[in-house]
């Protein structure tokens, strides 16, 4: 009876004592950030000549954001601050080659190139933050006499392989999707968590 006893008591104890222990992080948006919780994502702005990729990445950038869950996607008129993305180029290199012949291509590495930073609703600038930077003691101090630093902007690349086939338009176009999907995951990881 005791046997039978411990054996059912000691998986109970042991799932009692560790479901309680769940690290979680809480807030951990960037510190620029801190007041931004409805943003607005307008259609990005595509600078390079393949057709339909604005709204391409913008559906897969808004999809992300959603499954998130740190933003709340609202209008122009309701939001904190908008996310404005340019999307800056596309380019491919060769992983892989025919094996009679090098120029021609199997599998491409495609890199897709967008650039990001918040702006506010109302006037159109770029959002700042009132944060100042601290010393190695915790003091705060001026920056070049300046009290404000520029929230993060920056610049994100997302990847993926291309293989080449017969229809060169359909994997180029699958491999647009994945590489807009990674740029997705890698845009609204940065904007949640601040690196």
């Amino acid at each position: 009876m005791i046997r039978l006893f411990s054996a059912l008591a000691l998986p109970l104890l042991i799932g009692l004592f560790t479901s309680g222990c769940q690290y979680e992080l809480g807030d951990v948006k960037p510190s620029s950030y801190a007041g931004i919780n409805n943003i607005h994502v307008p259609i990005f702005k595509n600078h390079t000549l393949e057709p339909r990729l604005s709204s391409l990445v913008t559906n897969a950038v808004l999809k992300e954001i959603q499954v998130d869950g740190t933003y709340t996607v609202t209008k122009r008129s309701n939001c904190d601050a908008v996310l404005v993305g340019n999307i800056r180029e596309v380019k491919k290199r060769q992983l892989r080659s025919a094996r009679n012949d090098t120029l021609e291509s199997q599998e491409l590495k495609l890199f897709l190139y967008i650039d990001f930073h918040f702006e506010d609703p109302n006037t159109g600038r770029r959002i700042e933050s009132t944060a100042v930077e601290g010393d190695s003691y915790g003091k705060s101090k001026q920056i070049e006499g300046e009290d404000v630093i520029k929230a993060r902007e920056g610049r994100v690349i997302g990847e993926t392989i291309q293989f080449v086939d017969p229809s060169y338009q359909v994997g180029e176009r699958n491999a647009l999707s994945l590489a807009a999907q990674d740029i997705a995951t890698k845009l609204v990881y940065q904007l949640s968590n601040g690196w």
